[in-house]
């Protein structure tokens, strides 16, 4: 588990190297005081680059790994120290933003078939669930999906009372 030693959040995932929301670099919170300072950055930390981006080629690896790029603030870039997933096979929860959502296997509403069919993701951070190719909500395609299956089953039924 990490804290950030600004705002004092808390992360359970300990490969994180930054807070999500101020960009702070985060803490092993078992070991960190409350009211410990802010760790420096390392040694490899170079200045900001000057008006005249892009930078030099002495500066290619700017900004330090871990460290938040010029201009960035926490509503318009993912939160530090997560990683867009290589091609990433569905977009990123469009709630908090985060890679890598979680394939659905089985809804009560659509049992194996409906999530395939609607490419049905799960956000494994904040749960909220959404159409994974596009990123928006898959509620229209369940009402439609739910009504043909019961019109067919109710097809069903009323033949079969038919037959006998």
């Amino acid at each position: 588990m990490k804290r950030c030693p600004s705002c004092n959040r808390t992360y359970a995932d300990d490969r994180m190297m930054n807070c999500g929301h101020d960009g702070a670099p985060l803490m092993a919170a078992a070991y960190s005081p409350h009211d410990a300072p802010p760790i420096p950055p390392p040694q490899a930390y170079m200045p900001p680059p000057p008006p005249g981006y892009p930078p030099p080629a002495h500066w290619q690896n700017y900004p330090p790994p871990g460290y938040a790029p010029p201009g960035y603030t926490p509503q318009n870039y993912p939160p530090l120290g997560w990683q867009q997933a290589g091609t990433g096979e569905y977009v990123q929860c469009p709630r908090c933003t985060r890679p890598d959502p979680e394939k659905m296997k089985f809804t009560w509403w659509g049992g194996v078939i409906g999530p395939r069919m609607f490419s049905h993701v799960k956000c494994r951070w904040c749960g909220m669930t959404y159409n994974g190719k596009t990123g928006k909500s898959n509620t229209t395609n369940i009402v439609i999906y739910s009504v043909i299956v019961f019109i067919i089953f109710l097809g069903i039924g009323v033949a079969v009372l038919s037959i006998r």
